[in-house]
């Protein structure tokens, strides 16, 4: 099958492709990137006025499945994410059971070849059981597939085991990718530390929870020179810490979450347990420094933290659970062309961020471009269709996302997987399997 996407603007930043430009995909690949092509053969769509990206890959989403499939499953998520225009998703490791043995890896992988609609790339705990106490066998664990470490939700608390951790990620050549938080400091804070926590009489998160343990990571890290990546980024003074190390020299990565960098603390009194996050929604400095962040090229990945739960978990307030997150797969293109519509960051780079950046983290080089002979995952984005955001147009179970009955701007409404035309204007084509209980019992 031959496709030929004529008139769009192609952005690829990993080719240093902006412009005007006709793409061919034919048997699966990118056949030909120009200024204008012919083929009658190739069904030919007109994509004028509209953008055409390397697929997005996810380097930060929750997908439950196993022990958890009223949150989400394979097929769920799936079908959210390519919606938002994510083709690639590296899934984190904390669901139940744990991913951290290579039986474990094995059982992502093949759950997701039964029902995913998208690329799955299994994720592997750091330490056993994300319990804090023994670090797993990574090198195994890489073996079997795990394209990244993390124990995310818990950080890492010993330095010494810090240091073990980065040396070993120089050995098998994989990222860990690290939940900066103190807990002894955080507490069982809800919301963000100060005026709203006062007023709304919650316990609060201090940002000083978070910063001390970025500071303490990056010092370890321009020791060991291991393969380190910051997640979400939560505050004003973390992004300052991201700059005062890069300057530095020291070699890490990091990410922001839209939903930091789109709202301050106060969508909480409207929106509650749906605005629920860690870290949690911030003031105003703290947001705008997130948006420094992308003007100044500091962020190196933008990421979902797709993290959905069951309606009746959500039901229970903001008080009434010690469950976090967003389920934030569609909503996250939107909020990031705010951004560039905003003047705080432009197209190409937020397009890398998405794509090509995490591609190359995440140790999966074959994604995240358009080259010649690339596999066609790709995403036509129209950016100017405006949609509002309500529990029907979310495809993930989860339905807790802070901008319910808010009208944004910004759609994918073509998404190619190695040439097959996944999703149309959010309309699920391909037919997978979806399974039912797994009957390998050792994993539930």
């Amino acid at each position: 099958m031959k496709y030929l996407f004529k008139n769009g603007r192609l952005v690829d930043p990993a080719n240093h492709l902006d412009g005007k430009y006709d793409v061919l995909i034919e048997n699966g690949v990118v056949a030909k990137v120009d200024r204008t092509i012919t083929d009658p053969e190739a069904i030919v769509e007109d994509v004028k006025g509209k953008i055409i990206t390397p697929g997005f890959v996810e380097t930060h989403a929750h997908i439950r499945d196993f022990n958890e499939p009223h949150r989400d499953n394979f097929y769920s998520a799936s079908c959210a994410a390519i919606c938002g225009g994510f083709t690639s998703i590296c899934v984190m490791p904390n669901s139940d059971p744990v991913v951290d043995t290579p039986e474990m890896v094995k059982a992502v992988n093949k759950r997701a070849r039964e029902s995913a609609v998208t690329r799955i790339y299994p994720m592997a705990a750091l330490t056993k059981g994300r319990l804090g106490e023994e670090i797993v066998d990574m090198k195994s664990l890489a073996e079997a597939g795990a394209v990244a470490f993390s124990d995310d939700g818990n950080a890492i608390k010993e330095a010494t085991m810090m240091r073990e951790i980065l040396e070993k990620t120089k050995e098998i050549n994989r990222v860990v990718c690290l939940h900066c938080e103190d807990k002894a400091y955080t507490g069982n804070g809800i919301v963000n530390l100060g005026p709203l926590s006062d007023e709304m009489n919650l316990p609060g998160i201090s940002s000083v929870g978070e910063d001390i343990e970025i500071a303490r990571n990056l010092i370890i890290q321009e020791e060991i020179n291991g393969h380190m990546h910051l997640c979400h980024l939560g505050s004003e003074r973390s992004v300052e810490l991201v700059r005062f190390f890069k300057q530095r020299g020291v070699n890490f990565t990091c990410e922001v979450i839209p939903h930091q960098f789109s709202k301050t603390e106060q969508i909480v009194k409207e929106k509650g347990v749906c605005a629920k996050v860690k870290p949690p929604f911030r003031g105003q400095k703290d947001m705008l420094g997130l948006r420094k962040g992308l003007t100044d090229k500091l962020i190196d990945t933008i990421a979902s933290d797709h993290c959905p739960y069951a309606e009746y978990e959500i039901t229970k307030g903001i008080d009434g659970t010690n469950l976090f997150g967003i389920a934030g797969f569609e909503t996250t293109l939107p909020m990031v062309l705010e951004m560039v519509r905003q003047g705080y960051t432009d197209l190409s780079y937020v397009i890398r961020c998405l794509s090509t950046n995490p591609a190359k983290i995440m140790r999966i080089p074959e994604r995240g471009h358009l080259s010649i002979g690339a596999d066609a995952d790709l995403n036509i984005i129209d950016p100017d269709v405006e949609w509002v955001v309500t529990k029907d147009t979310l495809h993930s179970k989860g339905k807790n996302n802070p901008y319910l009955g808010e009208k944004v701007r910004g759609k994918v409404v073509l998404s190619m997987i190695g040439g097959e035309i996944v999703c149309r204007n959010w309309d699920i084509l391909k037919e997978v399997e979806i399974p039912g209980p797994n009957p390998e019992k050792q994993f539930y």
